[in-house]
């Protein structure tokens, strides 16, 4: 924002004439520079700067290197913007303080700004001398200079300050209860006698052949019974 170039492959944008500015990136006539309400550009007294720095595992860092990083980021901008950093905050409102994204990516605000344009702010940014100053504060932090580290695309858009609400985030617990039955189950054994009738004559028998048939079937029925 606020740059121009009519340069095929060009490495490096001509910032709008003073009193205009350009609210996309990558315009390619000086035409797109269209005046502001305001000599400055910054009717609302701020402007937001956003920052791309490749390279960065801001998420692998330890909270202690993430918290440094981010007022060593705020006091980058307010160096550079020429302000004192408490008047660097992050889209939350905090006071020198920055907001990273998860790629490493910067967002800050500018408050209060007084006695500068918005063309002494894209003059001031974009140029290699602050994004060296980007990488020595990482460098700084770390310890040591990630693989690929370096500053990529810096924004600087006039714009007025709404600070970004927190969220609330309601979560609904549902809690499952087994209950497990047993059942019993009874084997009734049931032991059936069976009794058999035998039948036999002793017509025509004499009364000792009677008697001995008699005991004879008596051993029988006993030798089944054993």
């Amino acid at each position: 924002a606020g740059t121009w170039t009519d340069e095929f492959e060009a490495t490096a944008c001509k910032i709008c004439p003073a009193g205009e500015w350009s609210h996309s990136s990558g315009a390619r006539l000086q035409g797109n520079c269209v005046s502001c309400s305001g000599s400055s550009c910054l009717a609302e007294g701020s402007a937001r700067v956003s920052i791309e720095l490749r390279g960065l595992q801001y998420q692998q860092s330890t909270s202690t290197e993430q918290a440094d990083l981010r007022v060593a980021f705020a006091r980058d901008i307010a160096l550079a913007a020429g302000v004192d950093v408490s008047l660097v905050v992050d889209l939350m409102g905090q006071n020198s303080s920055v907001t990273m994204g998860q790629d490493g990516s910067i967002s800050a605000f500018l408050l209060d700004l007084e006695g500068v344009s918005a063309r002494d702010l894209a003059t001031r940014f974009y140029n290699d001398a602050f994004r060296e100053t980007l990488v020595n504060s990482t460098i700084a932090v770390l310890g040591s200079r990630p693989e690929h580290l370096g500053a990529g695309a810096i924004t600087v858009e006039p714009e007025h300050f709404v600070p970004l609400q927190p969220t609330t985030t309601s979560m609904t617990s549902t809690s499952t209860v087994a209950i497990t039955s047993t059942s019993s189950s009874s084997v009734v054994t049931t032991t059936t006698a069976m009794h058999k009738d035998i039948a036999f004559t002793t017509t025509g028998l004499s009364s000792d052949a009677k008697m001995i048939r008699m005991a004879g079937l008596t051993l029988w029925l006993s030798a089944i019974a054993s």
